[in-house]
Protein backbone atom coordinates (compact mmCIF):
# COMPACT_ATOMS: atom_id res chain seq x y z
CA UNK A 1 0.00 0.00 0.00
CA UNK A 2 1.57 2.92 -1.05
CA UNK A 3 0.74 6.40 1.07
CA UNK A 4 0.46 10.08 -0.14
CA UNK A 5 4.02 11.88 1.11
CA UNK A 6 1.78 14.18 3.05
CA UNK A 7 0.49 11.58 4.80
CA UNK A 8 3.77 10.22 5.28
CA UNK A 9 5.38 13.46 6.51
CA UNK A 10 2.85 14.15 8.88
CA UNK A 11 2.93 10.19 10.58
CA UNK A 12 6.75 10.86 10.84
CA UNK A 13 6.69 14.98 12.09
CA UNK A 14 3.77 13.28 15.03
CA UNK A 15 6.12 10.48 15.74
CA UNK A 16 8.99 13.18 16.41
CA UNK A 17 6.72 15.49 18.38
CA UNK A 18 5.33 12.72 20.53
CA UNK A 19 8.94 11.42 21.33
CA UNK A 20 9.99 15.36 21.84
CA UNK A 21 7.45 15.69 24.66
CA UNK A 22 7.71 12.73 26.22
CA UNK A 23 11.10 12.94 26.65
CA UNK A 24 10.98 16.12 28.47
CA UNK A 25 9.93 14.96 31.65
CA UNK A 26 12.94 12.47 32.34
CA UNK A 27 14.87 15.18 30.45
CA UNK A 28 14.56 17.41 33.83
CA UNK A 29 14.54 14.95 36.26
CA UNK A 30 18.24 14.14 34.35
CA UNK A 31 19.46 17.56 34.31
CA UNK A 32 18.88 18.06 38.23
CA UNK A 33 21.87 15.65 38.91
CA UNK A 34 23.98 15.64 36.19
CA UNK A 35 27.10 17.89 35.25
CA UNK A 36 29.86 20.07 36.56
CA UNK A 37 31.18 22.16 38.80
CA UNK A 38 34.80 22.88 38.84
CA UNK A 39 36.71 25.85 40.86
CA UNK A 40 40.11 26.64 42.06
CA UNK A 41 41.50 26.44 45.11
CA UNK A 42 43.86 28.99 46.86
CA UNK A 43 44.18 26.17 49.78
CA UNK A 44 44.17 22.30 48.16
CA UNK A 45 46.06 19.61 48.84
CA UNK A 46 45.80 15.81 48.63
CA UNK A 47 48.19 12.43 49.75
CA UNK A 48 47.84 9.76 47.34
CA UNK A 49 49.27 6.35 47.90
CA UNK A 50 53.12 7.62 47.55
CA UNK A 51 52.24 8.96 51.02
CA UNK A 52 53.55 12.58 49.98
CA UNK A 53 51.12 15.42 50.58
CA UNK A 54 51.17 17.86 47.59
CA UNK A 55 49.30 20.85 46.37
CA UNK A 56 46.52 20.50 44.07
CA UNK A 57 44.86 23.62 42.52
CA UNK A 58 41.32 22.09 41.11
CA UNK A 59 38.26 20.30 42.36
CA UNK A 60 36.09 19.12 40.04
CA UNK A 61 32.49 17.76 41.08
CA UNK A 62 30.45 15.91 38.84
CA UNK A 63 27.19 14.72 38.99
CA UNK A 64 26.89 11.05 37.65
CA UNK A 65 23.54 9.80 39.37
CA UNK A 66 20.94 11.21 42.03
CA UNK A 67 23.05 10.31 44.43
CA UNK A 68 26.41 9.52 43.42
CA UNK A 69 29.09 11.90 42.58
CA UNK A 70 32.52 12.19 41.20
CA UNK A 71 35.45 13.98 43.68
CA UNK A 72 38.18 15.06 41.40
CA UNK A 73 41.62 17.18 43.01
CA UNK A 74 44.44 18.00 40.36
CA UNK A 75 47.40 19.09 40.95
CA UNK A 76 50.75 19.56 39.71
CA UNK A 77 52.89 16.32 37.92
CA UNK A 78 56.54 15.39 38.94
CA UNK A 79 57.16 16.82 35.34
CA UNK A 80 56.73 20.63 33.99
CA UNK A 81 53.55 21.01 32.84
CA UNK A 82 51.74 17.15 33.74
CA UNK A 83 48.90 16.66 35.52
CA UNK A 84 48.15 14.05 38.62
CA UNK A 85 44.27 13.37 39.30
CA UNK A 86 43.11 11.82 42.82
CA UNK A 87 39.27 10.83 41.67
CA UNK A 88 36.73 9.65 45.02
CA UNK A 89 33.54 8.27 43.80
CA UNK A 90 31.07 8.75 46.48
CA UNK A 91 27.38 7.61 47.25
CA UNK A 92 25.75 10.98 49.01
CA UNK A 93 24.32 10.25 52.42
CA UNK A 94 22.99 14.04 53.00
CA UNK A 95 19.57 15.42 51.19
CA UNK A 96 19.95 17.39 49.04
CA UNK A 97 23.09 16.47 47.15
CA UNK A 98 25.95 18.71 46.63
CA UNK A 99 25.24 20.02 43.41
CA UNK A 100 22.48 21.84 41.99
CA UNK A 101 22.95 21.16 38.00
CA UNK A 102 20.83 23.00 35.04
CA UNK A 103 21.31 21.95 31.77
CA UNK A 104 25.17 20.21 32.68
CA UNK A 105 25.94 23.81 34.57
CA UNK A 106 26.05 23.05 37.99
CA UNK A 107 26.58 25.20 41.31
CA UNK A 108 27.53 24.19 44.98
CA UNK A 109 24.49 23.83 47.00
CA UNK A 110 25.21 25.72 50.69
CA UNK A 111 25.32 23.36 53.72
CA UNK A 112 26.82 20.55 54.99
CA UNK A 113 27.31 17.52 53.26
CA UNK A 114 28.19 14.12 54.01
CA UNK A 115 29.06 11.14 51.48
CA UNK A 116 30.26 7.63 51.46
CA UNK A 117 33.43 6.58 49.12
CA UNK A 118 32.86 3.91 47.12
CA UNK A 119 36.03 4.14 45.11
CA UNK A 120 39.07 6.04 44.67
CA UNK A 121 41.90 6.52 41.18
CA UNK A 122 44.89 8.23 40.68
CA UNK A 123 46.16 8.81 37.28
CA UNK A 124 49.17 10.87 35.85
CA UNK A 125 48.89 12.91 32.78
CA UNK A 126 51.64 14.14 30.62
CA UNK A 127 52.28 17.85 29.43
CA UNK A 128 49.58 17.05 26.10
CA UNK A 129 46.77 15.69 29.05
CA UNK A 130 47.46 12.00 27.97
CA UNK A 131 47.02 9.21 30.56
CA UNK A 132 50.66 7.91 31.85
CA UNK A 133 50.22 4.56 32.13
CA UNK A 134 46.46 2.48 33.35
CA UNK A 135 44.96 4.59 36.34
CA UNK A 136 45.40 2.90 39.90
CA UNK A 137 42.13 2.48 41.38
CA UNK A 138 40.41 0.34 44.24
CA UNK A 139 37.21 -0.06 45.38
CA UNK A 140 36.56 1.60 49.21
CA UNK A 141 35.26 -0.33 52.06
CA UNK A 142 36.19 2.49 54.88
CA UNK A 143 36.31 5.99 53.50
CA UNK A 144 34.43 9.71 53.55
CA UNK A 145 34.14 12.97 52.33
CA UNK A 146 31.59 15.56 53.69
CA UNK A 147 31.75 19.53 53.23
CA UNK A 148 32.06 21.65 56.57
CA UNK A 149 32.43 25.34 56.26
CA UNK A 150 33.28 25.79 52.81
CA UNK A 151 36.06 23.01 53.00
CA UNK A 152 35.96 19.40 51.59
CA UNK A 153 37.57 16.77 53.65
CA UNK A 154 37.87 12.95 51.94
CA UNK A 155 39.89 10.25 53.73
CA UNK A 156 39.60 6.64 52.39
CA UNK A 157 41.48 2.94 53.47
CA UNK A 158 42.49 1.48 50.35
CA UNK A 159 43.16 -2.11 50.13
CA UNK A 160 46.41 -3.16 51.50
CA UNK A 161 46.38 -0.43 54.64
CA UNK A 162 47.24 2.36 52.54
CA UNK A 163 45.58 5.68 53.17
CA UNK A 164 44.15 8.55 50.47
CA UNK A 165 43.27 11.89 51.45
CA UNK A 166 42.44 14.98 49.79
CA UNK A 167 41.24 18.67 51.08
CA UNK A 168 40.52 21.98 49.58
CA UNK A 169 38.67 25.01 50.53
CA UNK A 170 35.71 25.46 48.18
Amino acid sequence: MCFPSIVREGAIASVLIAGMVLALPVHAAIEAFTGRHQTTSSDCRFMATTGKEQACRVVQIDGLTATILSLRFVGAGERPGSSQRLTFVVSSMSSPTLLNCNLGRCQLRTGDWEGKINGVSETNYDVDGLAEGVPNAWAVRQGNCSVQAGRMTCRAEVPGGGQISAEAEL
